[in-house]
Order: C-alpha cells, then sequence, then structure tokens
C-alpha cells in the first residue's frame, strides 16, 4: 500500500489537503493521520496555506468584473451576464456580473458604461481552482464570491469589498474583504494592487494584504509572519 507522509516543507500543504479531502488516506497502521483520529488543531503556517488558496483564487476571478466583454457572455438582460470559465485553465465554473450606471442605486446598464458591478457565484454554484502545490501534490477547492465595488474604466481597477468561502469535502473557509482596506482589482494585471481579506481558521486570525506584485502578506497577530505566493499559492515563513 502506497502512502503520502508528512513532509517537514510541505507540512501545511498536506493539512491543507487533509483537511479538505484532497488527500485520500486508508485507515491502517502505517497511515500517519488514520480517518478516525482526531485532526490537530491548525499550526498558524497550516491556516496560512489555507487563506493562501483564497488569496491567489481572488486573484484570478476578480479581475473578470473589468476583463469582461460581452462577446463573452451567453444571453442575458442588459447589465447582467452570467459568465463560464473556459475549460482548460486552473479555474472552472461559473459566476454573475451585474454592472450599473450611478453607483449602487443605479440602473443596470451595458458592462462598458457601468461605474459600479457586482461579482457573485449564483445559488448553488461554485467556481473550482486547481493548484499543483508542489512536493508531489495538488489540490482542487471550490471557491464563491459576493463582491461589489465602484468601477473606474480609465484607470481599468474595480475596488471591491464582500466576502466568500473556500470549501471541499466537509470543510468550509469564510472570509471577508476589509471595509476600511477593500481590494483593488486590475484587468491589466494578474495582482491585486491593494486591500486585506481577514479570515479565523480554527481560532486563527489572520490578515492576508496584497500590494500589487506576485506575493501577497499574511499578517497574525499584528506580526507579517508568512509571505503568500500568488503563482503557485505556496506560502513561506517571514525570517
Amino acid at each position: 500500500m502506497k502512502h503520502k507522509k508528512w513532509m517537514t516543507d510541505g507540512r501545511g500543504i498536506v493539512a491543507l489537503l487533509l483537511l479538505t479531502g484532497g488527500l485520500m488516506l486508508v485507515g491502517c497502521e502505517s497511515d500517519p493521520v488514520a480517518p478516525q483520529d482526531e485532526l490537530p488543531q491548525l499550526t498558524e503556517q497550516e491556516a496560512a496555506q489555507q487563506a493562501a488558496i483564497v488569496a491567489v483564487g481572488l486573484a484570478k476571478v476578480g479581475p473578470e468584473l473589468l476583463k469582461f466583454s460581452g462577446l463573452k457572455a451567453g444571453p442575458a438582460e442588459l447589465g447582467i451576464y452570467p459568465y463560464e470559465f473556459p475549460s482548460g485553465g486552473d479555474i472552472t465554473g461559473s459566476i454573475m456580473l451585474e454592472y450599473f450606471d450611478g453607483g449602487p442605486g443605479g440602473t443596470h446598464s451595458h458592462w462598458n458604461d457601468a461605474d459600479y458591478g457586482l461579482l457573485y457565484s449564483p445559488s448553488g454554484e461554485v467556481v473550482t481552482l486547481a493548484l499543483d502545490l508542489g512536493f508531489g501534490f495538488e489540490v482542487s477547492v471550490d471557491l464563491t464570491f459576493d463582491l461589489a465595488g465602484p468601477i473606474d474604466r480609465a484607470a481599468d481597477t474595480a475596488t471591491v469589498t464582500g466576502s466568500g468561502t473556500l470549501a471541499s469535502g466537509d470543510e468550509t473557509t469564510g472570509f471577508t474583504i476589509s471595509e476600511t482596506d477593500p481590494v483593488v482589482l486590475s484587468g491589466l494585471s494578474a495582482y491585486p494592487s491593494g486591500g486585506t481579506l481577514l479570515f479565523t481558521i480554527d481560532g486563527i486570525q489572520l490578515e492576508v494584504s496584497y500590494d500589487g506584485d506576485d506575493t501577497a502578506a499574511v499578517t497574525i497577530a499584528d506580526v507579517v509572519t508568512f509571505m503568500i505566493d500568488l503563482d503557485t499559492g505556496i506560502v513561506t515563513p517571514v525570517t
């Protein structure tokens, strides 16, 4: 019987897979964690790894609010567009996009005329993110989003707040976007130029902050403790 073992450098990755059902273990004596055993409380690095997956997913999905064009749309009413991610990428599934002229209280408008937008998961729908986390492990998780904010077409940015979830198997992790530090998405960049995500994972409070490059910082108890690679989803301790 072949088993995947705990690895020192990849412990957070393995823990994520165990918790989300991405790594199936058979209950026998050589298993490091058998199914009947209660999983230990997460370490800070393991919690940060879960938050990292969400941070990568938001960075990949969020810019569709700006990149969307009517050529990508199925049948829709003016200003309300379903969008299906194309097959073959690391994101699959559906989202809804709504566009308004006149802010959140305005009227639905053509996507190119909008100054405010919504990006959300339809009821019962998810987007699935598949990532190769290294160490021979791959993870696939389901994400939902409920985002809203003003759009600046000249700057090609959307400044959003909202919330969402990460789920796989029986485990669900929720997150919110800071009201005082909203996420700034760009249609021209793969990385948000700012904003903070807030998590409480297994009793650990984390903040994940974007700054416009290919990394995001994880803060725990007011200390930047880990960095996230937004291309791979892998976290590394700050030393």
